[in-house]
């Protein structure tokens, strides 16, 4: 049986109480145990990194316009107004055309979220959409891992030397971006869940 989350684990975890966390929850329980995040460690590190891509689990979009995506074609970004339009979104923050187009693939609908990309703010798909990202990346095997081991990660042509933590926090975020406060975020989580 898989483990269930609770809103006041998400409320341990971020120090606060959000509007969002109840609807959260219920979709963290029916989806993320099809994707093989089932275990209280597993969920130590995907909430870690939902609670700091959410603010505290306050978001589902990033604050910021979307201005700085705008021409990137590693994120499929080519069309005028693509920064903006296909700006983070879902509990993970997936950015850019090319994955939001990739996501509508999973759905089945092409251009599902290409035409409504406002969709991934919705709790079912914010939580779908992050549970995608964690399985196409394989981040349970990372996850798994005890905290003292040291994992390989390519970052910017160099092969490092990381934790499971920063393995996954580079693999979410691209870089060290609130790297802090995702180790802090995970280790609340431990202490709540494990």
């Amino acid at each position: 049986m898989a483990y269930l989350i609770q809103p006041e684990h998400l409320t341990a975890i971020a120090g606060r109480t959000t509007p969002l966390m109840a609807g959260l929850v219920d979709w963290i329980n029916s989806t993320c145990p099809g994707y093989g995040i089932d275990s209280p460690q597993e969920f130590c590190h995907f909430l870690a990194q939902a609670c700091h891509e959410t603010d505290h689990f306050n978001t589902l979009h990033e604050y910021a316009s979307g201005n700085a995506y705008e021409g990137r074609a590693d994120l499929g970004n080519t069309q005028p107004g693509d920064g903006v339009r296909f700006k983070g979104r879902g509990i993970f923050q997936t950015t850019g055309r090319a994955n939001y187009l990739q996501l509508g693939l999973k759905q089945g609908q092409q251009n599902l979220f290409i035409d409504n990309p406002a969709l991934l703010e919705q709790p079912q798909y914010a939580v779908w959409s992050a549970c995608e990202f964690w399985q196409t990346r394989n981040l349970n095997d990372a996850a798994n891992h005890a905290d003292t081991d040291i994992l390989k990660k390519k970052y910017r042509g160099n092969v490092i030397d990381v934790s499971p933590v920063e393995f996954i926090s580079y693999t979410i975020n691209g870089g060290t971006n609130g790297m802090d406060e995702r180790k802090k975020y995970y280790a609340i989580a431990q202490s709540v869940l494990t």
